[in-house]
């Protein structure tokens, strides 16, 4: 689709308006308004052509020569491109069409090839050119990394990229068309170590050529030295005193025994008389001296790239120094894809999503995998966290998700063994009550004739208990960094739920459900309470669920039609639930509400716009959760959770969040 621009002038300010043409998909026109800075770029422009575009901040084939021809500097940026791309690259998009049309597109041009060669182009010269085949409009053809030496870039003087120029002369002279123009839209420029308001950056060899002369200038002057003196030159010493008198040598003679010690052989047998003296000429140590030179420019040169030189195969340093260094390195290397990721999102993937019908959705490109020990360490973190009491079932199914994704494993089968284990566990429960009734009932045949003995109760202190919750929130901040997920402001969100809910389910309106057995407005504020030193002391459903009983004064609910109780043959009032049942029913259900209560307002608070429904699935999923499970919700549109009573759903955000 054709874009035209006008440009508007106004006394205060002048702005830019790109006013699309009206079409079948643009009902009414969309104003885009970019206003423009004051500030103008420092332009130096190419003498011969003069249309060429923007100078090279340097010459260009000079670092590309340096890298193709000095090993180290070759290694180097092998290193550069191994660690950005060599640990992978993966597409996500809230929309599933639009990433299966990105990675198809991927797939057919060979990008994990053409990244290489764009990036090394980058590193080399400071700039990469990735051209992007085809018209506006239509799906690119294909890419093609090109040459940075023969292209430059047209800006205006405000610093907007207006196009860009092959100059074909470069290496062509014969050639009738010399500049080969390209539109913003058909380049992806990737400029890296950047310097102000320049068109082009400095890569990282440009600003180490100094120090690289030094050392090449070194190792020249070294192995020269090394070559004469593994050649040992003589040194002929001819004429002396004889018989009292001075034998002074012609320069004819001279001249002539020069000839032959240059024509010298492998003979290891010599005669000479009595006036020539022969000696070797000893250069000394003189290789030494060079050394501390030599390393000193090869640590300059490491420091110059910021490449650590443990990763080099040169530095013996202790483990922790080692660690330190690649740590950096890794910080480095992220600072350079973060760049390159804007480029290929904004550059590439947004042309092959406007020719595809979806240009207003975002496709993230998402650099690389976690190393073997940053993925150990941080299922370590997460299975060891996941072992606190009191985690809410919202987080335990972030971690999860978390941990399914660094194991590399299908959601399908993780289901299949969650709902083994929910059998598994339902069988226990089975168990476990029935050891429970046995041993009440033997304790009811005893209870006459013996009493039993309370065992006393070691509760910690106010200073331990105190303690422990530090330590315990302490872990929560280091783990944040792992898991991206703010666990304290979490629980403080929940609490605040607790505080502002009405409990409107369980609070009676009248007296008549009072009588039924509905909550009073005090016990509603003892529920409150029992909930918020529940999660504040990280208790299980279960503890709760005993708080509820001792503290609250549950009673039996009955049936209640039009404000009566409804009554049954016998004329008495027909049970809904009995007490014991109402207090695991009112702790599961009510810390389910609370829960994801404060996990939407936390979402919110963290930039969330959707989130998704998930069940747990078991043999005691109901069809409402079944129906209701994967689906996507607007943040402030999610249905009531929980669904209904004994409810075990949450939602988790569609985006990860900080």
């Amino acid at each position: 689709m054709a874009w035209p621009f006008k440009k508007v002038e106004t006394a205060e300010s002048i702005e830019e308006i790109y006013v699309p043409s009206i079409t079948s998909n643009v009902k009414d026109g969309i104003k885009k308004i970019m206003e423009q800075f004051k500030g103008e770029v420092d332009q130096q422009l190419e003498k011969f052509p003069q249309s060429l575009g923007e100078k090279h901040l340097f010459d260009f084939a000079v670092t590309d020569g340096i890298a193709n021809r000095y090993g180290i500097v070759n290694a180097i940026i092998d290193k550069y491109v191994d660690f950005i791309v060599g640990s992978g690259f993966y597409i996500t998009s809230e929309e599933e069409n639009a990433k299966k049309i990105i990675e198809e597109f991927m797939k057919d041009v060979n990008f994990d090839t053409l990244v290489r060669k764009w990036l090394k182009e980058a590193l080399k010269k400071g700039c990469g050119f990735m051209e992007i085949g085809g018209s506006k409009g239509t799906t690119p053809h294909g890419l093609k990394v090109l040459n940075s030496n023969y292209m430059y870039v047209l800006r205006d003087n405000k610093g907007v990229v207006e196009g860009y120029n092959q100059y074909k002369g470069a290496f062509d002279k014969f050639a009738k068309q010399k500049v080969i123009p390209f539109k913003p839209w058909e380049i992806a420029q990737l400029n890296l170590n950047t310097s102000g308001d320049n068109a082009y950056g400095y890569g990282i060899i440009y600003p180490a050529l100094t120090i690289i002369n030094n050392l090449l200038g070194g190792e020249r002057d070294m192995h020269m030295l090394m070559y004469r003196k593994a050649n040992v030159p003589y040194h002929a010493k001819l004429g002396g005193v004889f018989g009292g008198k001075i034998m002074k040598p012609k320069k004819t003679d001279v001249e002539a025994f020069r000839q032959e010690l240059e024509n010298l052989n492998n003979k290891h047998e010599w005669a000479t008389d009595g006036f020539v003296d022969i000696k070797t000429i000893d250069f000394g140590n003189l290789g030494d001296k060079f050394e501390f030179a030599l390393n000193h420019d090869v640590d300059m040169l490491y420091s110059s790239f910021q490449v650590p030189a443990v990763l080099m195969g040169r530095a013996n340093i202790p483990e922790g120094l080692a660690d330190v260094q690649m740590d950096a390195f890794e910080r480095r290397i992220q600072s350079l894809r973060a760049e390159s990721e804007k480029v290929i999102e904004k550059d590439i993937f947004k042309r092959i999503l406007e020719a595809a019908g979806i240009p207003d959705v975002h496709v993230e490109f998402e650099w690389g995998e976690l190393s073997s020990k940053e993925t150990y360490e941080k299922l370590k973190a997460l299975t060891d966290f996941m072992k606190l009491s009191g985690i809410s079932r919202t987080f335990i199914n972030l971690a999860e998700k978390e941990a399914l994704r660094l194991f590399k494993l299908p959601e399908e089968e993780y289901d299949e063994l969650r709902e083994e284990e929910e059998k598994k566990k339902i069988e226990d429960e089975k168990m476990f009550a029935q050891q429970q009734a046995q041993a009440q009932a033997q304790a009811q045949q005893v209870k006459s004739i013996t009493k039993p003995v309370a065992k006393p109760k070691v509760k910690p202190t106010p200073k331990q208990e105190k303690k422990i919750n530090e330590a315990f929130y302490d872990n929560l901040d280091d783990l944040q960094e792992w898991i991206g997920f703010k666990y304290r402001r979490y629980l403080t969100q929940i609490l605040t739920a607790i505080k502002n809910n009405k409990f409107e389910f369980l609070l009676a309106k009248n007296k008549v459900e009072v009588k039924a057995g509905k909550l009073t407005q005090t016990q509603v504020v003892k529920l409150k309470e029992v909930l918020d030193n529940g999660f504040k002391k990280r208790k299980t459903i279960q503890q709760m669920a005993g708080d509820i009983k001792d503290k609250v004064g549950i009673k039996d609910l009955y049936k209640i039609k039009n404000d009566k109780m409804q009554l049954g043959a016998a004329g008495l009032p027909i049970l809904s639930r009995s007490k014991e049942a109402r207090y695991i029913g009112i702790a599961r259900t009510e810390v389910t509400r609370v829960a994801n209560e404060g996990a939407v307002t936390y979402y919110k608070e963290q930039g969330a716009e959707k989130v998704r429904w998930v069940a747990s699935f078991g043999p005691r999923t109901c069809p409402i959760c079944e129906e209701l499970d994967g689906n996507t919700y607007n943040i402030n549109d999610i249905p009531p959770l929980p669904a209904h009573t004994l409810c075990r759903c949450t939602i988790v955000p569609t985006k990860e969040i900080n």
